[in-house]
């Protein structure tokens, strides 16, 4: 597969892991999560890794690999994620868009 289209699938598995790692952080400056555990399916094709771990530090994937294989940075928050299955590439087009145009730009803005 292409680096660059490799490269676009782990920058939405980034996004889409973000907000899980909003949660997962007290209010500050930026830490590193270590998720682990989960079924990972990236989207480039490649297989899923059962038992994954991954990192993610200022919003996007650092380290990529199997669960205890990879190592947490130091002051990272550790999430248990097993029995779940992450699919970072995955985006959600349903939508219903507004009827008016004040809505309609809204609503283009949000999703932008």
């Amino acid at each position: 597969m292409p680096q660059i289209t490799r490269l676009a699938a782990w920058s939405i598995a980034a996004l889409s892991i973000a907000s899980i790692a909003a949660h997962s952080q007290p209010a500050g400056p930026p830490a590193a999560v270590l998720y682990e555990g989960a079924r990972l399916i990236s989207g480039d094709g490649s297989a899923a890794i059962e038992r994954s771990a991954f990192v993610v530090q200022n919003g996007a994937f650092t380290r990529i690999g199997r669960q205890g294989e990879l190592t947490a940075p130091p002051g990272a928050t550790r999430v248990d994620l097993a029995g779940k299955t992450v699919m970072p590439a995955i985006i959600d087009t349903h939508t219903h868009l507004s009827q008016t145009r004040e809505g309609l730009i809204d609503d283009m803005r949000r999703r932008a």
